[in-house]
C-alpha cells in the first residue's frame, strides 16, 4: 500500500474546518430520516473531504456520513465525519469537530480531529498520538468523585447510570474519544457509527486502548463498514478502569 502522509490528513482537515467555521452561527438544520440533524456545512466539507482524497488516493474506499457508502474493498478504508457534532455545531455550541479516519487493512492506523472553534488538534500517525503537536502519554485518569465519564446524548433515554463521578454529554463522539486519549475524561460511551468512531479510535489504539463494546468485546471496524450504527453501545476507557465503568451500566433498563 502507498504510504499515507498525515501532514497531508493534518492540512486538508484544517482547511476542512475552515469551510465549517465559515458557516458557524448561520446554519439552519434540517432532519435526517434517523432524525438527527445536517446542515449545509456538513454537506460543503464532506464533498470537500471526497474531492480531496480521490484526487489523491483514487484507490481507496471512503465512507462518509452525508454521501453514498457502497461496501469497500480495497485495503485502505476512509471515514470521515464532515462535522462530529452537528447538533452542538448548529445550535452555536464549540464542541463540534472535522474527523478523518484511516483503516488499513482493518486496523485504525491513523486519523485527525480538529475542533476550529477551540483551535485544538488531535491526531494519530500510526505510532503516536498529539495533541496540539504535543505528543500524549497512554493517560492514567483517577476515578474519583469528580472524575467525567462522557456519555452519549441519548444515554439518558435508555439507561440508568450508576457512577460515582460526573458524567457529561458534549454532543460529539469524536470529542469524547479524543478527552479519553488526552486524560480529561476516564471514559467515554456511545452507540455510533464508523465515521464517529474512525479518527479516535486511531488515537486511542497509539496509546494502547482499544474501543470495546460494553459487553466487553473488542470493537470489530470491518463489521461496522456497512455504515449502520455499532451492533451495541461502545465503551472507551483504559483497561484498568473498563470494568468498574461497565459496572456503572449494568442498571440498564
Amino acid at each position: 500500500m502507498t504510504p499515507i502522509d498525515v501532514k497531508w490528513i493534518l492540512d486538508i482537515a484544517r482547511e476542512a474546518g475552515g469551510i465549517a467555521l465559515s458557516h458557524f452561527g448561520r446554519t439552519e438544520g434540517t432532519l435526517k430520516a434517523d432524525n438527527s440533524w445536517v446542515t449545509q456545512a456538513d454537506v460543503d466539507v464532506e464533498a470537500f473531504l471526497r474531492k480531496e482524497l480521490e484526487s489523491r488516493r483514487p484507490n481507496d474506499a471512503i465512507l462518509g456520513e452525508e454521501g453514498a457508502n457502497p461496501t469497500p474493498s480495497s485495503p485502505v478504508v476512509w471515514a470521515i465525519d464532515p462535522i462530529d457534532g452537528t447538533r452542538a455545531f448548529n445550535h452555536g455550541l464549540p464542541v463540534w469537530g472535522v474527523s478523518i479516519g484511516v483503516f488499513e487493512d482493518g486496523e485504525p492506523t491513523k486519523g485527525v480531529f480538529v475542533l476550529p472553534v477551540l483551535g485544538d488538534v488531535y491526531y494519530a500517525d500510526g505510532a503516536t498520538a498529539f495533541y496540539n503537536g504535543r505528543a500524549l502519554a497512554p493517560p492514567a485518569p483517577v476515578l474519583d468523585a469528580n472524575a467525567l465519564l462522557l456519555v452519549s446524548e441519548g444515554a439518558f433515554k435508555r439507561l440508568r447510570i450508576d457512577y460515582p463521578g460526573k458524567t457529561l454529554s458534549l454532543g460529539s463522539a469524536a470529542a469524547h474519544l479524543c478527552y479519553v486519549a488526552r486524560g480529561s475524561a476516564a471514559g467515554a460511551f456511545d452507540h455510533a457509527s464508523i465515521w464517529d468512531y474512525a479518527a479516535g479510535a486511531a488515537i486511542l489504539n497509539a496509546l494502547g486502548i482499544r474501543l470495546r463494546y460494553l459487553s466487553g468485546r473488542t470493537v470489530d471496524f470491518e463489521e461496522l463498514f456497512d455504515a449502520k450504527a455499532a451492533p451495541e453501545p461502545t465503551l472507551a476507557a483504559p483497561d484498568r478502569h473498563f470494568g468498574s465503568l461497565q459496572r456503572a451500566f449494568l442498571s440498564a433498563d
